[in-house]
């Protein structure tokens, strides 16, 4: 494989016929699996080393191009752990030697320990105490929020009566531009036609949308509701939407109305958790009533996710969460090494200071690039390049510019809601979630590489106009 490291050094072209038999197919007709995105690229991922990985794009029948970059996403976010995943692989042999395969309703020392680890850590953020949190772990994050939302529906619900002590809670409030999963519930939270239009929505439920960080809405769609609102479902930044924080007012706000309301918060830290330079990306010592985590929780290894709830608030009914796949034995010991790794390298305060630092230089660029680029926002190593109006629907083409160059980054929807006032619509948004490992040396070819991509998408619409 080296000598296809050394044509994506130079950026060579390949003929296909000359690469390793195993990626000759893969490079020409894709991997086999079904085009859930309308069109999936001409991009195959061959490896990584480090930072950097080696991906062949398809020209035509006969060659590839071969492209080396940075890796700026980790897989949607996924891969925190960047190379130093590598530290894990010495102990996997181990880790699979004494790791029974067991299913959740039996015991083990490995789950043990990671329940522990993250109510240690969340206790540590919400300002309360461990014993205060139940826990249990799901595959996806459609399927965290699937328990979730269960958890809240269910609440006051008497199954032998069939009395629901809180049957006039028929509201769920939801924010525009958030993404919580594909599956029958969490789907049900979408503003979105392309995902919601044509399937069953759920009896005696209403979802309701709000703008994320806009107290005054916030307010308003409180009031609209009054009395009818059984939860907040909210992501600790809202991602999909592009990649948007609120302040800690709104959040304090949000807070204090629910507990007038006495309505349920869901944070979906699905796809911030571990990334923002803490566990979770809502402010410190807020405690909501449900947290739930993925992506990230996997380290790019396998599917893990997990619910927390607040035990003297929601209770799990018996039967309800069982899964096939709950934080097995060997997964759980996987991920307890790597949030070993985490606290040792102290990546939680890593990631603060080095995303301070890459949100400073990155928005320096608007100036440069005020054509292309409207926004800068995040937090930590989430962060988001919100797109000009010029290119608002055009995050792909960017986004392969950008690859070409040399940096790996993902697409974000944007709000373009005709319910949302125009002023609040955002664009499509480059989003840019490296590992917590990242080196500084990475940090600068990356943004070397994006410098030159936006230089290329400047001139060529500058000629275009011309």
């Amino acid at each position: 494989m080296d000598n296809v490291w050394e044509a994506g050094l130079r950026k060579g072209k390949l003929e296909i016929q000359s690469l390793p038999i195993e990626l000759q197919s893969c490079v020409t007709s894709g991997d086999g699996v079904a085009d859930h995105y309308g069109g999936r690229t001409n991009f195959t991922f061959v490896e990584q080393r480090d930072d950097r990985i080696l991906i062949l794009e398809k020209i035509d029948s006969g060659y590839a191009q071969a492209h080396t970059a940075i890796n700026m996403t980790g897989g949607y976010g996924t891969g925190i752990l960047g190379s130093a995943i590598n530290e894990i692989a010495p102990k996997l042999q181990a880790i699979v030697n004494r790791s029974v395969s067991t299913n959740d309703e039996f015991h083990s020392m490995e789950r043990h320990q990671l329940v522990s680890n993250i109510k240690q850590m969340i206790a540590f953020h919400t300002g309360s105490v461990e014993d205060q949190w139940s826990i249990t772990f799901t595959s996806t994050g459609s399927e965290a929020m699937d328990l979730a939302l269960q958890l809240v529906y269910l609440e006051g619900l008497n199954l032998t009566t069939g009395v629901n002590s809180r049957h006039e809670k028929d509201v769920v409030l939801a924010c525009h531009g958030a993404w919580h999963g594909w599956s029958q519930g969490p789907n049900q939270l979408l503003d979105r036609k392309q995902f919601t239009e044509g399937l069953p929505r759920i009896r005696d439920l209403e979802v309701a949308f709000l703008q994320y960080g806009d107290i005054e809405n916030l307010r308003s769609r409180f009031a609209d509701y009054k009395g009818r609102i059984r939860a907040i479902s909210v992501e600790g930044i809202l991602g999909d939407g592009g990649v948007i924080t609120a302040s800690s007012e709104w959040w304090s706000e949000l807070f204090k109305l629910a507990k007038e309301e006495d309505a349920r918060i869901i944070d979906d830290e699905i796809l911030t958790g571990f990334r923002t330079g803490a566990m979770l990306a809502l402010p410190k010592n807020l405690s909501p009533d449900c947290i739930t985590l993925g992506k990230a929780l996997g380290f790019g290894l396998f599917p893990m996710s997990a619910v927390v709830w607040r035990n003297d608030r929601l209770s799990l009914r018996a039967g309800i969460g069982v899964r096939t796949f709950n934080a097995r034995p060997f997964q759980a010991a996987v991920v307890n090494a790597g949030i070993e790794i985490i606290q040792s390298r102290e990546l939680f305060k890593r990631s603060t200071y080095i995303g301070y630092k890459l949100i400073k230089e990155l928005s320096s660029l608007l100036t440069s690039y005020p054509t292309i680029l409207k926004a800068v926002r995040g937090k930590g190593l989430f962060i988001g390049l919100e797109l000009n109006d010029t290119f608002a629907r055009r995050g792909r083409m960017v986004r392969d510019t950008f690859l070409r160059h040399g940096i790996l980054t993902e697409i974000e929807s944007g709000i373009f809601n005709r319910k949302v006032p125009k002023d609040k619509r955002v664009n499509e948004t480059i989003r840019i979630t490296p590992p917590l490992t990242i080196s500084d040396e990475s940090i600068a070819d990356a943004m070397h590489a994006l410098k030159m991509a936006l230089t290329e998408i400047s001139n060529a619409s500058a000629a275009s106009v011309a």
